[in-house]
């Protein structure tokens, strides 16, 4: 398959007979027609029907026209990218991250130290299965995401499995935040036991987590595995907490969203002592491939955030060389 030959497929489609699109090409009727035959040969399928009103299209056909004129515009902007010596340099960072409430003001910080570059920021707020999924697939570089410390044996085996790295960031309790319609809005903690009794509003949670949700073991004590609601946006959260009885129990890194409402966030705790499970806040990216200069900057602000969190643990959290 080349370039020319969809060219000339599209030019029949547009035109709705070979003999149009052979005069508007500037080929032969032949000659077009075996180009068209080439592809239909290679791809082992039949593009057009022809009636007496000219060409259509077949259902294949269809299919066909749409992935043809997107690799076409794939090579248009290929040649307008690299094909002319005076583009830009175009600076881009592609992080895929749950939704953290420091993330915003980190990218705002790297826009303005480099305002005056052309610069892409590419950020994808998903689940934690898929930004693994996408930092192993190169539809990110860089992946931000929660592991529990209960969870860290299979979560390791799972993403070193990938050949990415990991690298710690930040560390924190469990907390309970709730709207000014729960019984326990006033309280300064909330136990296990108290958090079962009401409706949780799960946020971001990949679907095999969503399961293990729906049934009581040692990975999720103090929910109400009878009384779910998943959400994948902090907006929907919100909104069940402000109008709900609902409880969401999170690590500190989503507090911040609450800033500026009636919701409340306290520690949970266990038997009137701290909860004992921890979550872990890690970043992970390819092994052994180095940061362009706009990740270095970004991993850098991103560090620096959590450098005086918590001296002991952030001893571990590193940014590869350039």
């Amino acid at each position: 398959m080349r370039l020319n030959q969809l060219k000339y497929f599209i030019k029949v489609v547009e035109c709705g007979s070979i003999t149009k699109a052979a005069q508007e090409l500037y080929l032969s009727q032949p000659s077009l027609t075996k180009a068209v035959s080439s592809l239909e040969a290679e791809y082992n399928l039949k593009l057009f029907d022809r009636t007496a009103k000219g060409l259509s299209l077949t259902p294949r056909g269809r299919d066909f026209l749409e992935y043809a004129r997107s690799v076409l515009d794939s090579s248009k902007a290929l040649d307008q990218t690299f094909g002319r010596k005076d583009h830009p340099f175009i600076q881009r960072v592609a992080i895929a991250s749950q939704q953290f409430d420091f993330i915003y003001d980190i990218l705002l910080d790297l826009y303005r130290e480099n305002k005056e570059q052309f610069l892409q920021i590419d950020l994808k707020e998903n689940d934690r299965g898929e930004i693994i999924h996408m930092v192993e697939s190169r539809k990110a570089d860089i992946g931000l995401l929660v592991m529990a410390e209960k969870d860290s044996k299979p979560f390791k085996s799972e993403v070193l499995g990938k050949n990415l790295e990991i690298h710690a960031l930040d560390r924190s309790p469990v907390y309970a935040s709730m709207g000014k319609k729960s019984k326990l809005y006033d309280q300064t903690s909330i136990d296990v036991e108290e958090a079962e009794q009401y409706l949780h509003v799960v946020l971001d949670t990949e679907l095999s987590l969503r399961r293990e949700l729906r049934y009581k073991n040692e990975l999720n004590e103090g929910i109400n595995h009878e009384h779910l609601i998943f959400c994948n946006t902090i907006g929907v959260c919100k909104k069940f907490l402000e109008e709900t009885e609902a409880i969401l129990l999170s690590p500190k890194w989503i507090l911040g969203f609450f800033e500026d409402t009636q919701i409340r966030s306290v520690p949970l705790t266990m038997n009137g002592k701290t909860y004992p499970k921890i979550s872990q806040l890690l970043w992970i990216k390819r092994a052994q491939e180095e940061f362009d200069p706009i990740e270095k900057q970004f991993m850098e602000l991103l560090i620096q955030r959590f450098e005086h969190k918590d001296e002991d643990y952030h001893r571990q959290a590193s940014v590869p060389s350039a």
